[in-house]
């Protein structure tokens, strides 16, 4: 018997994903890596890896600036569409963020867009931080971006549940929050053809991390809580963005 998909296998690799998601255009994923290359000021040599990349829209944006870059994701899919990018400087792979693809290779590694905290167990995620930490060069630096879970619960508190019409499809969504996961149910009606799909990720406050960065070898340089780079709050700030050194 077929095991059957863990969420994220089934959700990331659907069209309908790309259909919810599709207002993360190009233009928000240059400003942001803009603003992280200006304050990294990495090194014309330098070799990124963007880590859960989809489609490749931050890789290419990394590329764009000069910078040889290499983008991995488990979708099959998402790899097949980044791969039609036409850009010296840009490879592609599928490939699960757990495990070590290429080690010693990269001065940074960039995990964006709340690409972090998928898994059942707290294995997980140490999983994902080790293996970080054996494809960075020594004093590489890692950078996450995260939900900031405070606020996320404040609003998911507010307004569980939302209905939206995007190209001609319906969406439903309905949040909730137990003891360990922020978690989504995603109704898609799509002309006759009905679909449920499912996020949930790590509740994983600002403490949290730093307790994983720590026991994985890594040491917080910064800590962001938007794509403006401005100082996080936890009660205001959109986003919890950590620079973290190997």
């Amino acid at each position: 018997m077929k095991n059957k998909k863990l969420w994220f296998e089934d959700w990331f690799d659907s069209p309908y994903y790309h259909v919810l998601y599709g207002n993360r255009d190009q233009d928000e994923a240059a400003h942001f890596i803009d603003n992280l290359l200006n304050y990294l000021r990495p090194k014309p040599e330098a070799h990124f890896l963007d880590l859960a990349c989809g489609k490749g829209r931050h890789a290419l944006e990394i590329a764009n600036k000069g910078f040889t870059t290499t983008g991995i994701d488990l979708s099959e899919n998402s790899i097949d569409e980044a791969k039609t990018i036409d850009h010296e400087l840009l490879s592609f792979h599928v490939g699960d963020m757990r495990h070590v693809h290429f080690p010693n290779q990269f001065d940074y590694i960039f995990n964006l867009f709340t690409s972090f905290g998928y898994f059942d167990t707290s294995e997980g995620q140490k999983e994902t931080l080790q293996s970080i930490h054996k494809q960075l060069k020594n004093n590489g630096l890692l950078v996450i971006d995260y939900l900031n879970v405070s606020k996320a619960e404040a609003l998911i508190a507010a307004n569980p549940t939302q209905q939206m019409r995007i190209d001609g499809i319906d969406f439903k969504t309905r949040k909730r929050v137990s003891n360990q996961f922020i978690s989504k149910e995603i109704d898609v009606t799509d002309g006759m053809d009905e679909h449920t799909f499912f996020e949930h990720v790590w509740r994983l406050h600002l403490h949290d991390f730093e307790k994983l960065l720590s026991n994985s070898g890594f040491q917080i340089q910064t800590i962001f809580g938007d794509y403006e780079l401005n100082n996080f709050s936890a009660p205001t700030s959109d986003r919890l963005i950590l620079v973290a050194k190997k």
